[in-house]
């Protein structure tokens, strides 16, 4: 596959979910990376091979902004389950501090009759 195969294929797989206003700055990416990969002294059919397929890198880059669109990418995601454990070991902190302060009390009661 060419670089032109290889762009355009992927221009065409992200127009068809993102748009080409959103798919643009992706195609740029890869274009240049390419570009960038060749002047190094790699090879084109090297490079775009281990790119892999643009229909799943397409595929990758779509999903990624529909969870962003929803509020739902992996680092809210990780925030949000953090914010609740840490409010749930807090809460378990709480109830230590209180069964190990009656526990106290309790002993000091008891202590006292003997």
């Amino acid at each position: 596959m060419t670089k032109s195969d290889f762009l355009t294929e992927l221009q065409r797989a992200l127009n068809g979910r993102l748009g080409s206003a959103e798919a643009a700055p992706h195609v740029a990416y890869y274009q240049e990376y390419i570009e960038i990969e060749v002047r190094d002294g790699r090879a084109e059919e090297e490079v775009i091979g281990e790119l892999g397929s643009p229909r799943l890198i397409a595929k990758n880059i779509a999903d990624l902004a529909d969870q962003k669109k929803q509020g739902n990418s992996y680092g809210e995601k990780a925030l949000e389950c953090g914010t609740q454990i840490l409010k749930l070991g807090i809460k378990a902190g709480r109830r230590c501090a209180e069964f190990g302060l009656n526990a106290v009390d309790k002993a000091k009661i008891w202590f006292k009759k003997l």
